[in-house]
């Protein structure tokens, strides 16, 4: 078999044509300009809570952001799921953390709330402190079990979205989380 399964096609229409004809023809290729500001503008409104948003040029980038911004540092630990890419846990190890993996359930292949339960117990036994924070990716477009995840990790933290940097692909983790990172690939 000489056939190719392909993870993600791109996809080019007209419409996205047209905007990077656009980019060129005003000369808004680097640093940024009116197309990335009107995004950012329409994220913001549809996340509301007064929540800001900011255009990076990489998805490991936005989880870098969102660890700084969970306070993650050297020493700390991040709870991440075990089936991901590796730019989920490459930003913890650039902040001087350690990510420790948590499983995935079979249904979206995402964190297993019920393992997550398990790993925040293990750390806590073996380190005296809880996890910095916890980071479920939407692999493949699928949502994690979020609303089970926010019960699970309560107990130990009483505002959970302080600890949840999510990585995803849906506007309902920016709402839940504390701080959280949108790609636009279809691999995520």
């Amino acid at each position: 078999m000489n056939k190719r399964i392909y993870l993600c096609l791109a996809h080019m229409g007209g419409a996205e044509q047209k905007y990077v004809q656009e980019a060129f023809d005003t000369n808004w290729v680097v640093p940024l300009g009116p197309n990335v500001n009107g995004f950012e503008a329409d994220l913001e409104a549809f996340v509301g809570e007064g929540k800001k948003v900011v255009a990076l040029s990489a998805g490991t980038a936005a989880v870098h952001l969102a660890l700084l911004a969970c306070g993650v540092g050297p020493g700390d630990e991040v709870l991440v799921q075990s089936f991901t890419f590796c730019a989920s846990s490459h930003p913890v190890t650039y902040l001087g953390a350690t990510p420790v993996f948590v499983d995935s359930e079979p249904d979206s292949w995402n964190m297993d709330p019920a393992l997550l339960e398990t790993a925040i117990k293990d750390r806590m036994a073996k380190t005296g402190r809880k996890p910095k924070a916890i980071m479920p990716v939407y692999l493949y477009g699928m949502p994690a079990r979020i609303d089970e995840i926010m019960v699970t990790i309560f107990p130990w933290w009483k505002t959970p979205r302080k600890a949840l940097a999510a990585a995803s692909t849906a506007g309902c983790a920016a709402r839940l989380a504390a701080t959280a990172c949108c790609r636009s690939t279809a691999t995520r």
